[in-house]
């Protein structure tokens, strides 16, 4: 009798003992099948019955899905049967713990293996991960039957091992296999024929509208400066009208192809998303691409959704033509194509440019307007990323961004953008004049007209107003305070929405804390506010508590300064001339002088003009009063003053440190020490800053900032209430056991410098800006005798410092003693910025007199290699009357009382534009009545908001001028400014 058929596999091989122990390893084995099956099937039933690839061709199906599945099966049903017959040979041929080892490495090997394939082909790709598992898996199955079959069991199995073994290939290898790759060509050929036919693609337009690329080279004029415009488009009848109101509007605004500029425009599209769409939309959207042959039409979803992707295939698209800037913007906004043009004009060809209005520090967001939910928000912190209502990118990013390869796609278009951009190290240039809310300003070169807003006014209104040269929000609604803009006199600033701005990152979420960042110190203290009855320390301006401009946009006018020795040994005609330079420079400052040996009408000299000095008297008694104190110890320090002021002859030192740790923490604004000369005010209202310089001395490398041996100098510094930072250094200074009193610095730039240095990075993160070396202090303590010395240089050191710097810092300690000589580096910029009205000026008369400057530069940055972002703390805005090119009244000082004068100013300009406000809209005649009773406060704070506006179109030689005449009662004066527009490398 023959013997019985042999089963395919022995599983009673395997010892009993250990009979549990290979049913989990034969478990374990298909967790890597089930986990493609559940993700799949998900994945399929996602889709909205969209058909195979019809709308995109490089999405997944749901039909894609499910073939996916069956290989997953296959895979899973494959792994069971290797696994099966290894565990029954390894049990036999080996120890049992050595073969449990093996079986687990070999597991987890191909648990690796499986998720780098998957990763690999990516999530679009349902089937070939799975076909290139199941064809390895094939493959082992075939050496192991051939192996196992070879060897035998035992001697009794077969005496026929090569047939046996070539039946079970057929059986387990070739016929599965088969059969899912049949069925897997049938389904795959099914979804082909689902495809649209030519036919049908050009019938909705989307063969004639894809450009091929031989037409590249005639794309675009050739001209200096080459722009690709893409606007983002889609299938609706509202996307129909809004694309003919900006071809009648916004477009309208580009200046005309010539040498200097040219462009073209496309309206992309994707594909039909119905057949109800395709029939009433697809004729008039065929008129429309015959009338203007503006239309891409891609071959990809035009779901609001997938408008992520739709932008990516539209930078793809664009990556096969010649251009220099491609700007990317959507068909629902307003754009001053004539302002872009321009700045790209100015800015040159450049590489690594990317100019958006900036996020940064945020979290992954979706899209409320489309109800979107963004599945990768547990990735946390996003790299910086751009608004998409108008972004710029040099030809080279475009390049980086399309490059081939998988990708991460977040539901949202703008950060996909940072996401890719992140790991080639690009920080984008922020633009704070493109706004994505329904907010308007003057100087606006993007706004959004979404149908989310309700909108009372259109972009034809907008359009007029550029037309007939006003103010860009004329008869808008402008009561909404747009980000990072002032909100005086606005509703709903917009820190109340949770946001902070930086005038250089952008945009970013306020944190009352750091714990989002990994971290739990506090940043910021809850301050009072006036509350109903103040009580007033300076009337109507500051109260023990707090001040009218803390907690408001006008926080930067505050200006503090300490005075604590003898006016009568100490107060020389230098510190009148650093006063003057504040008031040269920010007409409207508000300096509040600390101090207990200053008469009360010490500066009437100044407020008789209109400047706003404040004298704030300052004793142990006072300062108990006021509750300038943060702690307990902090108080008790304070009541040991006299016994501080015997032990160390560092204490007036160590008590102006103190009192500015307090003032800046109670009510924010900039301290200023009274030897620091201004020479151009701060270029944004902003940003929170503190001055650094080296030091020399090797003792100092202990605790300095950095290897180059920077410390960070109190000395001038300006930053909002609240920060714990402030406390923080006093608390570990300032109190009966840690005060030092023999270190000259220990509650000054060391006590900064070593609190910041161990939470640099999360104080920059949320908004400390530590200036160079060159911004405050470009000369050192050593160096600074040889700025008083004469030399033939000075009027060229000064505009170099300028154009780099804000102030020069005089050491008082080093150069008290020393004379300030004509013809130096400081004497020459006190010429340039003072006011002549000093009881000590020698040089002042009764009469005032205008200064302005002799030409004016008109600074265009050139191209550079490097486009690093720059920050506008340190930046002039171009045309701007700021720095060496101020215009003021200076002069008149008199004894008399409180001295007003009637006042008014006439500009004209022979080819552009002026403005009297800082990012307003211009015109070429300016006449101002200021009145019969006018300060000199007053009249120089009107002409310290001068803005000069070149032409707009490519025709401008770079050459105008400007008059400007000044009545200020008795004086009148004119001054003729020649404009010269002129190339500067940025700093």
């Amino acid at each position: 009798m023959p013997p019985p058929h042999q089963p395919m596999y022995y599983v009673q091989d395997v010892p009993v003992r250990y009979k549990h122990l290979s049913n989990t390893l034969r478990i374990l084995c298909l967790f890597p099948a089930v986990w493609g099956v559940y993700n799949h099937l998900a994945e399929a039933t996602s889709v909205d019955n969209r058909q195979a690839r019809t709308l995109d061709p490089t999405k997944s199906s749901a039909l894609d899905n499910y073939v996916g599945i069956l290989w997953c099966l296959l895979a899973g049903l494959w792994t069971y049967w290797l696994t099966n017959n290894l565990i029954r040979r390894w049990f036999i041929h080996y120890e049992p713990w050595p073969a449990m080892i093996r079986l687990l490495t070999l597991g987890t090997i191909f648990w690796f293996s499986v998720m780098y394939f998957v990763s690999y082909f990516g999530a679009n790709e349902p089937i070939w991960p799975w076909m290139v598992i199941c064809a390895i898996l094939a493959v082992a199955q075939t050496i192991q039957i051939l192996h196992f079959r070879a060897r035998g069991l035992a001697s009794t199995v077969s005496k026929k091992p090569r047939r046996d073994g070539k039946s079970l290939i057929y059986r387990t290898v070739l016929i599965p296999g088969g059969i899912i790759t049949f069925i897997t060509m049938i389904m795959l050929l099914h979804q082909n024929n689902m495809r649209p036919s030519s036919a049908q693609a050009i019938a909705t337009g989307g063969a004639a509208g894809v450009m091929p690329t031989s037409d590249a080279k005639f794309i675009i004029q050739a001209a200096e400066i080459q722009v690709l415009i893409i606007i983002l488009s889609s299938w609706t009848p509202k996307a129909l009208q809004r694309r003919q109101e900006i071809r009648d509007t916004t477009l309208k605004l580009a200046p005309p192809n010539s040498s200097k500029f040219a462009y073209t425009y496309k309206f992309v599209l994707g594909e039909a998303p119905s057949n109800h769409a395709k029939n009433s939309l697809g004729p008039k959207i065929r008129q429309e691409m015959q009338k203007y042959d503006d239309l891409l039409l891609l071959p990809v979803s035009d779901a609001v959704k997938d408008d992520d992707y739709k932008s990516f295939k539209a930078l793809e698209w664009s990556n096969k033509f010649k251009f220099d800037f491609l700007c990317k913007t959507e068909d629902d906004v307003f754009v001053r194509w004539d302002i872009v043009a321009q700045d790209l004009i100015e800015l040159g060809p450049s590489q690594s440019y990317w100019r958006g209005f900036a996020f940064w520090a945020m979290e992954p967001i979706g899209s409320d307007d489309a109800k979107i939910e963004n599945r990768d928000a547990r990735r946390g912190i996003d790299p910086p990323f751009v608004s998409n209502t108008l972004y710029t990118l040099s030809r080279d990013v475009v390049t980086l961004l399309t490059y081939p390869g998988p990708r991460i796609f977040t539901k949202n278009e703008a950060q996909n953008i940072g996401n890719w951009l992140y790991t080639f190290d690009l920080k984008p240039v922020h633009d704070r004049r493109i706004q994505q809310w329904d907010v308007c300003e003057n100087d606006m070169i993007a706004k959004r007209f979404s149908d989310s807003f309700k909108p009372l006014e259109s972009m034809e209104d907008m359009y007029k107003n550029v037309q007939e040269g006003r103010p860009l929000c004329t008869d808008f609604r402008q009561e909404r305070c747009a980000p990072c803009y002032s909100c005086s006199n606005r509703q709903g600033h917009w820190r109340e929405r949770g946001l902070s701005c930086d005038s250089s990152q952008g945009i970013s979420l306020i944190r009352s804390n750091s714990a989002d960042l990994g971290s739990t110190v506090s940043l910021r203290d809850p301050m009072p506010g006036l509350g109903v009855k103040p009580k007033w320390i300076i009337p109507g301006i500051l109260s023990d508590t707090s001040s009218i401009y803390s907690d408001t946009d006008e926080w930067v006018r505050l200006h503090w300064a300490i005075w604590t020795t003898d006016p009568a040994k100490t107060w020389k005609q230098r510190h009148y001339q650093a006063v003057e330079t504040v008031f040269v420079h920010n007409p409207n400052a508000v300096l509040i002088v600390l101090s207990n040996t200053l008469p009360s009408n010490f500066f009437s000299a100044y407020t008789r003009q209109g400047y706003q000095i404040h004298i704030m008297a300052v004793s142990k008694e006072l300062l108990l009063h006021r509750k300038w104190f943060f702690s307990s110890e902090t108080e008790e320090w304070i009541r040991r003053w006299e016994e501080w002021s015997k032990k160390s002859e560092y204490f007036p030192i160590h008590l102006a440190d103190y009192i500015r740790l307090v003032a800046i923490y109670k009510y924010g604004g900039l301290y200023m020490d009274m030897d620091a000369l201004w020479i151009r005010a701060p270029g944004d209202t902003t940003t929170e800053f503190i001055g650094s310089d080296l030091s020399d001395n090797e003792s100092d490398h202990s605790w300095s900032l950095d290897a180059n041996n920077t410390y960070l100098a109190n000395g001038v510094m300006r930053f909002r209430r609240g920060r714990t930072m402030f406390k923080e250094i006093a608390e570990n200074s300032f109190t009966p056991t840690k005060y030092d009193p023999k270190c000259f610095n220990c509650g000054g730039p060391k006590a900064f410098t070593v609190y910041v240095k161990t939470r640099r990075s999360l104080l920059e993160t949320n908004g400390l800006h530590i200036l160079p070396r060159e911004a405050l202090y470009p000369y050192n303590w050593k160096e600074i005798v040889h700025a008083l010395k004469k030399t033939d240089r000075a009027e060229d050191d000064v505009l170099q410092i300028e154009k780099r710097g804000l102030s020069i810092h005089l050491y008082g300690k080093m150069t008290s003693g020393s004379e300030i000589e004509e013809g130096s580096v400081v004497s020459a910029a006190l010429k340039i910025w003072g006011l002549d009205l000093s009881p000590l000026s020698q040089s002042s008369s009764g009469v005032p007199k205008l200064q302005g400057p002799k030409i004016l530069y008109y600074q265009v940055p050139t191209a550079t290699g490097d486009t690093e972002t720059r920050s506008t703390l340190l930046d002039k805005v171009p045309g701007s009357f700021k720095g060496i090119d101020a215009v003021f009244v200076r002069g008149g000082r008199s004894a008399d009382g409180f001295i007003t004068r009637k006042a008014s100013i006439l500009i004209t300009v022979k080819v552009g534009s002026v403005a009297m406000d800082a990012w307003g809209a211009g015109t070429k005649r300016i006449q101002m009545d200021l009145g019969q009773a006018n300060t000199m406060a007053q009249l120089n704070l009107a002409l310290s908001r001068l803005r000069y506006i070149p032409p707009t179109g490519p025709g401008w030689d770079g050459s105008d001028n400007i008059k400007i005449q000044v009545e200020f009662g008795a004086m009148k004066e004119q001054l003729d400014i020649p404009v010269i527009r002129r190339a500067t490398k940025a700093a």
